[in-house]
């Protein structure tokens, strides 16, 4: 316990070392690995060196919600719902080329009831595949209509307008190069 206490006193020894903007790229590092990274507080906490205790005032404090309900919405985005699905495809490829291993041995083995068994599942397993694979096909796809992207783009660009209106102001010009860019391609 008093080693703790101590790691916690040295902790908050160091944060008063820290320039408030060092504080603020030390927040921003460790929003990037729990957010982002999807890395656990306590592995974030110890890895750059501060307490539990921050590490979870830094997760819980803002108006745009904790880091773990913004962690989950980035992981349930359409290109991390693509390549979860990659990976449960190759997952699956995995089991079906076992079960085809499974199915050679019970053939020269003359073990017919194993043969019909594995060949059973992994019909069943192929099925799914098709499946997986169609939705992985689907989500490939840019599933948005250019109404839908201009509509989010103007979300954006507001909230940059009410928060930094000479920021916003220096990205017309991108502005109107990027929504004829997206015109072009989404028609």
């Amino acid at each position: 316990m008093a080693k703790t206490k101590k790691t916690d006193d040295q902790k908050t020894t160091r944060r008063k070392q820290l320039t408030r903007t060092e504080y603020d790229k030390l927040k921003q590092t460790a929003y990037e690995y729990v957010v982002v990274k999807g890395l656990d507080q306590k592995e974030v906490a110890k890895l750059i060196n501060v307490s539990e205790a921050t590490m979870s005032k830094w997760a819980n404090e803002g108006s745009e919600g904790s880091w773990t309900e913004l962690r989950e919405a980035r992981q349930q985005c359409s290109s991390t719902d693509a390549d979860n699905t990659k990976k449960l495809l190759q997952l699956m490829s995995k089991q079906r080329l076992e079960l085809e291993t499974l199915i050679h041995e019970a053939v020269k083995s003359g073990n017919i009831e194993d043969e019909v068994r594995y060949r059973k599942q992994a019909s069943s397993l192929s099925d799914e595949m098709s499946k997986v694979n169609k939705t992985l096909l689907s989500l490939d796809n840019n599933n948005y209509t250019l109404g839908t992207y201009i509509d989010i783009l103007d979300n954006v660009f507001s909230a940059l307008r009410q928060y930094n209106e000479e920021l916003w102001f220096k990205t017309l010009d991108f502005q109107s190069l990027h929504v004829r860019k997206i015109t072009n391609e989404l028609g």
